[in-house]
C-alpha cells in the first residue's frame, strides 16, 4: 500500500528536465535555451523565467514573465527575449553578464491544467573577464644593487636577477553563496514531499481504522441480538409436539 503511495505523490509531483550547464565570461552575452511546441490545439501560453531552482509554481526570483503574446514583466533590460513567441520561442538572453549571475536559471512554461507546467532548469557559470599578464621576465642588475620595496610585485634574486611575479587574483564568493542557497531549497522541497507522504499515510490509516471498528459494532450488534433470542426454535417444536399429544388423545377417546 505504500509503494501506491508513494507512486501517487510521484506522479502528482512536477517534471523538471535535468539541468544543463552553460560558461560565459563577464561582459559577454548568454543564451539560455528554452522552447516549446506550438500545435492548431497547442496555443501560446504563459511563461517565466526565474534566477534559483524551479519552485512548485511560479518562477524564483522572476526575471521574465509572459501572457503568451507579449512581454508583461521585465526585470532589467539585458533580460530579454528574442525569439517569436508566438512559435514557442522563449530562449533568454542575458546581455553584458556579471558574475553574480553565476546559478541555476528555470523557465516554467505554464500549461493548462493541474500539474502540467514544464520547467527546465538550466546553470550558468560566469567567469571573469581575461586580463593581461605579465609574464616572468628577467632583468640583469648589479649585484650591489638593494632590492627595491615593492610588496607583491618584483623580488631581486641572489644572483643578480630580477624576478616580476604577478598578483594573485581574488575571486568572488558569489558562487559559493548560491550553491548554499539551492541547497536550501532543495531542502525544502524535500521536506514537503515527506510532509505529503505522511499526510496521505494519516489519511489511509484513519479510513482503516474507521472501517474496522464499522464491522467489530455490527459484529457486536449482531451477538446482542441472537443471546436475546437463544432457543426460538426449541419452544415452536415443544409447541408442536404438545399439540401431538393432545389429537393423539383425542383420538384414543374416540
Amino acid at each position: 500500500m505504500l509503494f501506491y503511495l508513494f507512486i501517487f505523490v510521484l506522479l502528482l509531483w512536477p517534471t523538471e528536465s535535468s539541468a544543463d550547464t552553460y560558461t560565459a565570461m563577464v561582459g559577454q552575452t548568454i543564451f539560455l535555451p528554452c522552447s516549446y511546441v506550438i500545435t492548431p490545439i497547442n496555443k501560446p501560453v504563459p511563461i517565466c523565467w526565474g534566477k534559483g531552482i524551479c519552485p512548485l509554481t511560479q518562477c524564483n526570483e522572476q526575471l521574465l514573465q509572459t501572457d503568451g503574446q507579449k512581454v508583461i514583466y521585465q526585470k532589467e533590460k539585458r533580460y530579454q527575449l528574442k525569439g517569436p513567441l508566438a512559435q514557442g520561442k522563449v530562449s533568454l538572453t542575458i546581455e553584458n553578464v556579471k558574475e553574480a549571475d553565476s546559478g541555476n536559471y528555470c523557465c516554467r512554461i505554464q500549461f493548462p491544467g493541474l500539474f502540467n507546467d514544464q520547467k527546465i532548469s538550466l546553470e550558468l557559470l560566469v567567469k571573469p573577464a581575461k586580463t593581461t599578464t605579465y609574464k616572468p621576465q628577467l632583468h640583469e642588475t648589479s649585484r650591489n644593487t638593494q632590492p627595491n620595496n615593492i610588496t607583491g610585485c618584483d623580488s631581486i634574486l641572489e644572483d643578480g636577477f630580477t624576478f616580476i611575479t604577478e598578483i594573485p587574483e581574488i575571486t568572488s564568493p558569489a558562487n559559493e553563496l548560491q550553491k548554499f542557497e539551492d541547497t536550501i531549497h532543495i531542502g525544502i522541497y524535500f521536506g514537503i514531499s515527506i510532509f505529503m507522504v505522511l499526510v496521505l499515510i494519516l489519511v489511509l490509516a484513519t479510513l482503516i481504522l474507521k472501517r474496522h471498528s464499522y464491522t467489530k459494532k455490527k459484529l457486536q450488534e449482531s451477538s446482542v441480538i441472537s443471546m436475546s433470542n437463544p432457543f426460538p426454535k426449541t419452544e415452536e417444536r415443544m409447541r408442536a409436539e404438545e399439540n401431538i399429544y393432545t389429537i393423539e388423545e383425542d383420538i384414543y377417546e374416540i
